[in-house]
């Protein structure tokens, strides 16, 4: 009766975790996608110049992109929960200051506040001494396809809110109780146990460093196309991430103990799951930006719908289902085929997808369908690259791992923005050109035959996850511990 009792506590125990993981995903969908809508009425209410607008926007990438390293190494070394908590307590300020504030500032910190509470890589951390291979690889996909699902869905929540007339102020209530239950699900959450964290200390360089660099690059990129390349704060901000880069970069070669180390992981693997991220941050954008500018060029044009700004982000819905039927697809190929012909066979049908909004982008109905198709193949190729990396991470550098794959999507999301909008200029007629919407889509097209054709050659045949519970080389994978405290991980 004991054991039956203890049995089913750790099984909700476990259940929490899962939870916990799916709703930090969730969370992060919410509060990047339902704010842009709401841009021109922010604006307008709050007497916001267009530049500052961007830092708004911007607030979030930059604190995310300070906090990473540093928090998620910080969880992998103290404990995961214990940092979870914290982190989670700092995006509630950060809504409460945004939807209450009045001016600049307060949004600025509120928006910053709920960038450096990235919780999904410690939620990963809290998971991982916990799971099976198997329960990895399920979460990993469920995760991947409720983002695909609310990714469009926050969009989508943005618009209503201006369209119903309610207070842009709204969204970030809407966060701030989404953080609530994450909070309390953290707070009942089990702390990682010791054997599974790393057996070291926090190297304050490492961590901030990679903050710092990031930050000036992501700066530098997003403020180009509105101050020119060559403004001072654009230069300077190239300058001081490059800088940064280069001495970060020895003292990680140099180092011992290095922020993301790939001892004794299939790194080949982590690599490929990388590059999935990568390659969707990349192309989602002319999804994401190019679409819906295309479907709201005014009928006059010849080639536009004029659609209004919320009904362009309706045929963004048709990821909905595309992902959904993308997830069995996607289990089942990565069960009975392996990741390389997963990604080849979704990669290629992702050209197929980009040439259609190309070239067969007539009706609004075939808007749809390519959408569809997007959602279909296109996320797969994401949804692959979670589970490498999910199965690639050790116990005890989870976090790191699940945090390297957001400083990439970061970093590679940010690039390809300010090269369709210094593009998407309208040419003397008003309207921009359809040969630029064209253009747009034949490069992600071609983007994509590059990483199908580095897939077919260096993707691994099969998913391999060794420092799962339930893994016969478990007791290695933290090469740093003492056989007694792994020992006791492999049971935890």
């Amino acid at each position: 009766m004991t054991q039956s009792i203890s049995a089913g506590a750790r099984a909700g125990r476990f259940t929490s975790l899962v939870a916990l993981v799916l709703l930090g995903g969730v969370t992060v969908d919410i509060q990047w996608g339902t704010l842009p809508p709401l841009v021109g009425v922010m604006a307008a209410e709050s007497g916001l110049s267009g530049s500052e607008i961007g830092w708004v926007l911007n607030a979030m990438m930059v604190g995310s992109a300070i906090s990473v390293g540093l928090t998620a190494r910080m969880g992998d070394i103290y404990g995961h929960r214990k940092v979870l908590i914290t982190l989670t307590v700092l995006a509630l300020l950060g809504c409460a200051l945004a939807a209450t504030g009045d001016g600049f500032w307060p949004l600025v910190a509120g928006r910053f506040l709920l960038g450096f509470a990235v919780t999904l890589p410690l939620s990963w951390g809290l998971l991982r001494p916990r799971a099976t291979a198997r329960q990895v690889r399920v979460v990993s996909l469920g995760l991947s396809l409720l983002m695909a699902i609310f990714t469009p869905i926050a969009l989508v929540v943005g618009g209503f809110v201006v369209g119903m007339g309610l207070p842009w102020q709204s969204v970030f209530w809407v966060t701030f109780a989404l953080y609530a239950v994450l909070l309390a699900l953290a707070l009942v959450s089990s702390e990682t146990p010791t054997a599974a964290r790393h057996d070291g200390r926090l190297n304050w360089f490492a961590s901030l460093g990679l903050g710092i660099w990031v930050t000036a690059l992501l700066v530098g990129i997003s403020q180009g196309p509105a101050l020119g390349w060559t403004s001072p704060l654009v230069v300077g901000a190239f300058a001081v991430s490059a800088v940064t880069f280069i001495i970060w970069a020895a003292q990680q070669r140099r180092s011992q103990d290095p922020l993301m180390s790939f001892r004794n992981m299939d790194r080949r693997q982590a690599i490929i799951g990388y590059s999935g991220i990568f390659f969707l941050s990349v192309v989602g954008v002319s999804i994401f930006i190019a679409l819906p500018a295309m479907l709201q060029t005014p009928t006059s044009s010849g080639y536009g719908h004029g659609l209004s700004a919320l009904d362009s982000t309706f045929v963004l819905l048709a990821i909905i289902p595309g992902s959904a039927l993308g997830y069995l697809w996607t289990r089942w190929g990565l069960n009975r085929l392996g990741p390389k012909t997963v990604l080849v066979i979704s990669g290629t049908a992702s050209i197929g997808v980009f040439l259609g909004f190309a070239f067969a982008n007539g009706p609004v109905w075939m808007s749809w369908v390519w959408v569809f198709g997007y959602g279909l193949a296109t996320l797969s190729c994401l949804t692959t690259g979670y589970s490498l990396v999910a199965a690639a991470g050790r116990q005890d550098n989870m976090a790191v791992t699940i945090g390297m794959q957001s400083i990439i999507q970061y970093v590679s999301g940010t690039i390809p923005v300010a090269i369709v909008l210094n593009v998407l200029v309208p040419g003397t007629d008003g309207f921009v050109p359809e040969e630029t919407f064209d253009g747009i889509f034949i490069a992600a097209a071609l983007f994509v035959a590059v990483f199908v054709i580095i897939w077919a050659v260096f993707a691994p045949k099969h998913l391999t996850d060794r420092h799962a519970i339930d893994t016969e080389s478990n007791p290695t994978s933290n090469p740093t511990s003492n056989p007694a405290k792994v020992s006791i991980a492999s049971h935890a």
